[in-house]
């Protein structure tokens, strides 16, 4: 059995623990267990049962031990690190080599968007490897398959450039949403007439390349549209507009 534990409880690390604690009860033989988790806060998270520990040098003996905290961190909390279990870090943005002052060492990387108040499928969410040596991989292979169907093997350049895909495909479009939710709200318009506008633009990019999908007034030249749109929008968010429209004309211009 390989015993596991988690370092920080923030919206990814929370989710990793249930997902691990979920395992173990879903599977009679049992080959990961979590074994314990510390966060800073010195709080005991109420969705989980396993050992809260509040001293990075009291954590128990383990296999292997995932630092999942925020990545200006994590090369000092893997400094704090004596245990000799297999050290893994979970962001897409950070070198693996910031824990090369242990044996075993890699990353355990997933493209997904955790927030605490939604649940979340691990059997669906992609697990990108990446390790040191043999044995790291091994371990990692393990948890890994032990949560998902999907696990892949990544260098530290293409994890960097995954993320930088991630941000564009998550971050940036739920600021779109956002923004058009200011729209509608303070137009007092209803917020679900653009619901099957947002399931159809998600449905067909996951069947075909979005490039091939995009339409409006930036891809069809249409300058009198972006004009009224800039006449209706406040100033502010004039150079977001643009910026897009503008990325959009360059798309298709070069085509």
């Amino acid at each position: 059995m390989i015993r596991v534990f988690v370092i920080g409880t923030g919206n990814l690390g929370l989710h990793l623990c249930k997902a691990l604690e979920q395992n173990t009860l879903n599977t009679q033989k049992q080959t990961v267990k979590l074994v314990g988790y510390y966060n800073r806060t010195g709080k005991k998270e109420p969705h989980l049962s396993s050992k809260l520990y509040t001293d990075l040098h009291t954590i128990p003996e383990c296999d292997i031990l995932f630092i999942a905290t925020p990545d200006d961190t994590i090369k000092n909390v893997s400094r704090m690190l004596s245990s000799h279990a297999t050290i893994a870090h979970t962001s897409g943005s950070v070198s693996m080599n910031v824990l090369k002052k242990h044996s075993n060492y890699g990353v355990f990387y997933m493209p997904q968007s955790f927030s605490k108040q939604r649940d979340v499928n691990f059997n669906e969410i992609p697990i990108c490897l990446e390790y040191n040596n043999d044995e790291s991989k091994e371990i990692l292979e393990t948890v890994a398959s032990t949560l998902s169907r999907s696990v892949n093997y990544l260098n530290s350049d293409q994890r960097k450039y995954l993320h930088v895909a991630a941000v564009y495909t998550n971050n940036f479009v739920n600021h779109c949403y956002a923004k058009a939710e200011e729209i509608m709200n303070k137009y007092d318009i209803p917020s679900d007439l653009l619901n099957a506008l947002r399931q159809e633009t998600y449905l067909k990019t996951i069947d075909q390349p979005a490039k091939d999908l995009q339409t409006g007034p930036a891809k069809r030249g249409d300058k009198e549209t972006v004009e009224t749109h800039l006449k209706l929008l406040a100033e502010k968010d004039h150079k977001m507009y643009l910026a897009i429209t503008e990325s959009i004309k360059k798309m298709y211009e070069e085509l």
